[in-house]
This record gives structure tokens, sequence and C-alpha cells, in this order.
């Protein structure tokens, strides 16, 4: 009765995230951003991916930046053309 352990930490796979509006099941705790861009489907050399959290900026995520599945709020991704600016 003395097991009472957070349960957030303790999650296990496989996680249920949203990449582009559609629903994807994730096995491990983590996922890189060259990951969510796989799932997109899309070009990782010409899109970025984004971690979809609550306030005006969004996270951007670096290819090889790892997100933690066990944490309430992180299933939530989107894609994008990366920008740039003419010059």
């Amino acid at each position: 009765m003395t097991e009472a352990k957070n349960n957030e930490s303790t999650k296990q796979g496989p996680f249920q995230i949203i990449v582009d509006h559609k629903p994807h099941k994730w096995d491990e705790p983590f996922i890189s951003g060259l990951q969510i861009k796989g799932l997109a489907g899309v070009d990782s050399s010409t899109y970025a991916a984004w971690q979809d959290v609550p306030g005006p900026e969004d996270v951007l995520l670096n290819d090889d930046t790892k997100v933690d599945l066990r944490k309430p709020g992180a299933e939530r991704f989107f894609t994008g053309k990366k920008t740039t600016t003419e010059g």
C-alpha cells in the first residue's frame, strides 16, 4: 500500500501522440524532432518540427532534440516549412 508512485514518470508505451493532426502510437518514452518529421512524412531538410505547448510560443525541435513523452502535455507536435529570409 505504500506504492504511491507518480503516474507521469512511470508511464509506459505505447504513447499516443498527435503529429500534424494525425494520431500515432510510439513505443519509446522519447521521440526526436527527426522522428517526428518521419512520422509526418515530410522532407527533413526543408521542414522543421515543433512541440505544441500552452502559451504563445511553441517549442522548435532540432533533429536531435528529444521530448520525454512520459510528461503530461508532451504529445502534440506539428511540422512546417523552415522559414528563410530573402536577401
